[in-house]
Parts: C-alpha cells; structure tokens; sequence
C-alpha cells in the first residue's frame, strides 16, 4: 500500500480547518447568549427566597405558639 503524504496532509489540513471553524463558531454562540450565574448561586438565591416568603407570609410558627 502506498502512502500518499501530500493527500494525507490535505485531509488533515482540512478537518483542523473544519475543528477550527466550529470552535469558534461555538465561541461566538457562547459570548451572544446571557451569562450563566452557578447552579451554586441559584440554588442559595431561591433558598433566601423562599426563607423570606416563608417568613413574610407567617408559615413560621413559634416554638411556644405550638406546644399550647
């Protein structure tokens, strides 16, 4: 079998070519869209959330309140 060097390096040039284009394509897509906060930051704001809605609303029963 004959190795052809030149059609080799082409096919490679080629598909580094096309990787290329689709990473930054990808790039571009990335930096268009809104940042993205961290599941850690969205999960401690929707847990003070709901500690304020609970306590504004009065779900918060007192310890005595309740024995009685």
């Amino acid at each position: 079998m004959d190795n052809n060097l030149y059609a080799l390096e082409t096919l490679v040039a080629l598909r580094l070519t096309e990787a290329r284009a689709t990473a930054h394509r990808l790039d571009v897509l990335a930096l268009a869209g809104p940042p993205r906060t961290s599941l850690r930051r969205r999960i401690g704001a929707t847990l003070i959330a709901l500690g304020e809605w609970l306590r504004d609303a009065g779900a918060v029963v007192s310890v005595r309140s309740a024995v009685r």
